[in-house]
């Protein structure tokens, strides 16, 4: 039942159960308490009254109205514009004067206003983030004008690693033969990229030390004239490097490329290989505990290390449930042992034990046939050292690890799974079976060995702790800016220190609005030394203009395909819910007028003296 015929219900209850309580007090009270007969008539006639007005102050009656059309003045408008007969005109806060408009400080607000509103027209540039979500499920007619010259894309990266290089983005509209620069906060040009002919270019630059840093993208015509300049914000920031456990049954080229590739991709790199007889090379002594393993993020494990753990493999599967992450991988042919252990992690293995070629590309395989054939390629020849007297194949085993919960990883080019992992805890553990990935190396392959590894310990390592808000960046002065991912209130911080209250609303997302331009810092709890802080950067409100009007041009657009078809009949009349305050005071003149009637002498008969 709705909520509106359970309230009819109960009134109507009411009122049949007063009507017995006012028939049965006639026939039993005296008559001159009863008084006259129109009395009780009249008591009785006022009830259901009572009840249909208490009944409409909570649910009006809907209104008819006739639906109206809005023209929508935005930023950009022509100062030409007027109001055409049949419509209305509304400017926006950022539309200049027009004559004959309604200013309205948003777009809900002027909806409010003509609530049978059914299509809006936009003139101008096209709605910000302000008003876009009270244009859903509205028909819109727009026909966006052309976009400045100058910068209409700029796509940069937020964050950066200390002295790493990164690349700047962007497309440029209307200056042919243009060049942009990129300069560094010192005021040095990093570098200088002509613009290609649809428009497009990339610059590249490198983070210097950790902090909040403001590059620039200097635009100069085909005359060498600057006619646009944009800030680019990056997070320079230091991040611990990851630290990696690499545990072998013995020492091989394996083991030395993997802990060279591990070094170079920023990996803090540990390395125990026995070399038997109880003798443990590579680094520092590791104890294999669930405390030691507490400070590893991820562990690379071969199959004769992971079975001369012996009891120790239930103190790494403790770290495992506690977020490490876990790589076991075969050194060779796996004894029944091997698969043993794969299965008591939770993995199915499938296919029949042996070794195969694993499939890559044509290049590469051809890479291959000369490595069989004994023949180093150039520019692996200098890569060998005294412990690598040749260059194997690269194989894989013919098993194939699966199971419930398990999640392939990596494939070959034939679609064979060489990798797959599966949630133990709060971690994970993957399976590799590649034999003497390392080869990759040796036969200019190098990237792809990379990226195999790369694969696996992004897929398993420990996750990061606290994950950053989501920004709707870029922002301006005075433009919404949506933080989403918050969990409670937070506050900004802006350029000149003071601090600004964010409210989080349905979603986790919070609405603000910036007054500076520059670095602002979201902080997520109250000011001490565990709190957490996200920079983000607001643009002036003069910057950028071609990159805002792309995106308020572009998400127009799409409002435009969400609203009503043109099949729609627009100009029909419209129901909407009518005002609860005519109904609300005549219930309160009735409930007067029953509460005097009923303590009044009137109709009854004198009291005697």
């Amino acid at each position: 039942m709705t909520p509106k015929l359970i309230l009819a219900v109960v009134l109507v209850c009411a009122v049949v159960a007063a009507w017995v309580r006012l028939f049965l007090w006639h026939r039993s009270a005296p008559r001159e308490a009863t008084g006259a007969l129109w009395r009780v008539i009249v008591l009785a006639g006022l009830q259901p009254v009572w009840a249909a007005l208490l009944f409409f102050c909570l649910f009006p009656p809907g209104v008819r109205t006739a639906s109206v059309d809005l023209v929508v003045a935005t930023a950009g408008t022509p100062r030409t514009a007027t109001r055409t007969p049949g419509t209305t005109l509304i400017a926006l806060p950022e539309a200049p004067a027009l004559a004959g408009a309604e200013p309205a400080p948003d777009l809900g607000t002027a909806l409010r206003r003509y609530p049978g509103a059914r299509q809006i027209t936009i003139l101008g540039g096209g709605l910000t983030a302000r008003d876009r979500d009270a244009a859903q499920g509205i028909a819109i007619a727009f026909d966006p004008p052309s976009l400045p010259q100058g910068l209409v894309s700029l796509t940069a990266p937020r964050r950066a690693a200390p002295s790493a290089g990164f690349k700047v983005g962007g497309q440029l509209l209307g200056l042919p033969g243009a060049t942009v620069d990129l300069i560094d906060p010192a005021g040095r040009v990093t570098d200088t990229q002509k613009v290609a002919d649809d428009g497009r270019f990339t610059v590249s630059g490198t983070a210097r030390s950790a902090g909040l840093v403001t590059f620039v993208v200097r635009v100069r015509d085909a005359r060498r004239q600057v006619v646009e300049q944009a800030d680019v914000p990056v997070q320079i920031e230091s991040q611990a490097s990851p630290k990696l456990l690499i545990m072998a049954g013995a020492p091989g080229p394996e083991v030395k490329y993997l802990r060279r590739w591990a070094t170079d991709a920023g990996f803090d790199v540990t390395v125990r290989a026995s070399a038997g007889g109880g003798v443990q090379i590579g680094d520092a002594p590791v104890a294999i505990n669930v405390a030691t393993l507490r400070s590893f993020d991820a562990a690379i494990i071969d199959d004769r290390s992971w079975a001369g753990l012996g009891g120790q493999r239930a103190d790494v599967l403790r770290a495992v449930r506690g977020g490490l992450g876990l790589v076991l991988r075969s050194g060779g042919s796996p004894q029944d042992g091997a698969l043993a252990q794969w299965r008591a992690l939770g993995f199915t293995v499938s296919g029949r034990d042996g070794v195969a070629p694993i499939a890559l590309s044509a290049t590469t395989d051809a890479d291959l046939a000369r490595t069989r054939r004994g023949i180093p390629q150039p520019d692996a020849i200098a890569d060998l050292d005294a412990g690598d007297d040749f260059l194997p194949a690269i194989n894989r085993l013919t098993v194939t690890p699966g199971g419930e919960g398990t999640v392939p990883v990596l494939h070959d080019a034939g679609g064979a799974t060489l990798s797959a992992w599966r949630a133990i805890g709060r971690g994970r553990v993957a399976v590799f079976t590649g034999i003497d990935s390392f080869g990759l190396t040796l036969t200019g392959k190098t990237d792809l060995y990379g990226d195999w590894w790369s694969t696996m310990l992004s897929a398993v390592s420990r996750p990061v702790a606290g994950v950053a808000p989501a920004f709707s960046g870029p922002a301006w002065v005075g433009d919404r800016v949506a933080l989403c991912g918050l969990t409670s209130d937070a506050r900004v911080e802006r350029p000149d220190g003071t601090l600004a209250t964010v409210r989080v609303v349905a979603g986790g997302c919070a609405g603000y609005w910036p007054v500076a331009s520059g670095w602002h810092l979201l902080r997520k709890t109250g000011l001490g030394i565990d709190e957490q802080v996200w920079p983000f950067f607001v643009h002036p409100v003069d910057r950028l203009a071609g990159v805002r009007a792309a995106r308020d041009r572009d998400a127009t657009l799409m409002l435009g395909k969400a609203g009503p078809g043109p099949a729609e009949t627009i100009h029909e009349a419209r129901e909407i819910p009518g005002s609860p305050w005519p109904w609300f005071i005549a219930w309160l003149v009735a409930s007067a007028g029953l509460w005097g009637l009923e303590r009044s002498r009137l109709g009854r008969a004198p009291t005697q003296a």
